[in-house]
């Protein structure tokens, strides 16, 4: 099994952009600050400079985060530059470098 890893804020931010626009058939999971994981790998619909719309293909629903700085961690259902499947990345608002 993978090891956690960190991340910065910035890179996440870029990692949503890429994967809609290079590779919108990868789902990405998540856990928001106080709350669980989602149960369903989602598709990034929209990017925004601070926010991101998601779509349940599993629900049908529409999942609007207002503020991409709320997800303390994520994962992906398939491989994508150097993200593996199913490992947990953290998100760190502060980090400013690797």
């Amino acid at each position: 099994m993978a090891t956690n890893s960190t991340i910065p804020i910035l890179e996440f931010k870029r990692l949503l952009h890429e994967l809609r626009d290079r590779r919108p058939d990868i789902g990405i999971r998540f856990r928001l600050m106080g709350e669980m994981w989602q149960v369903n790998h989602l598709h990034i619909l929209e990017v925004t400079e601070s926010g991101v719309a998601l779509h349940d293909p599993l629900s049908g629903k529409v999942i609007l985060i207002t503020d991409v700085a709320r997800i303390m961690q994520f994962e992906i259902d398939e491989n994508f530059h150097h993200y593996e499947p199913h490992n947990h990345y953290t998100v760190d608002p502060a980090l400013v470098n690797h």
